[in-house]
């Protein structure tokens, strides 16, 4: 994730050096040096979402466990009941935020 994050700059000085070694601006050139700053800016959109998304769904995990396991710990003769709502709700997350990163790398891709 962090070598296409890298690539942003890399993207912006290739567009740089294209126009500068052309010694004349013209149309063709500023027409690739905005395409490759609107294709890093795309990237790194793609990369900030997905990261967002792996943080909320470990945000979302890490809070249903700690409540799980604090009402297990009231009720432990209802512990069962517990676990496997538990196991489902994560496995909804799970899918969910599966669904999401397919999305956003599929917006950069």
């Amino acid at each position: 994730m962090l070598e296409m994050i890298m690539m942003v700059p890399m993207m912006l000085a290739e567009a740089g050096t294209a126009a500068s070694e052309a010694g004349v601006v013209d149309a063709a050139i500023e027409v690739a040096k905005y395409e490759a700053v609107a294709k890093g800016l795309a990237m790194l959109g793609g990369v900030l979402g997905a990261g967002l998304i792996v943080i909320g769904a470990g945000k979302g995990i890490g809070q249903l466990a700690g409540s799980a396991v604090e009402a297990i710990a009231r009720q432990p003769e209802a512990g069962g009941r517990i676990f496997t709502t538990m196991i489902i709700a994560a496995a909804l997350i799970e899918g969910v935020t599966l669904f999401a990163l397919i999305i956003c790398l599929l917006a950069v891709l």
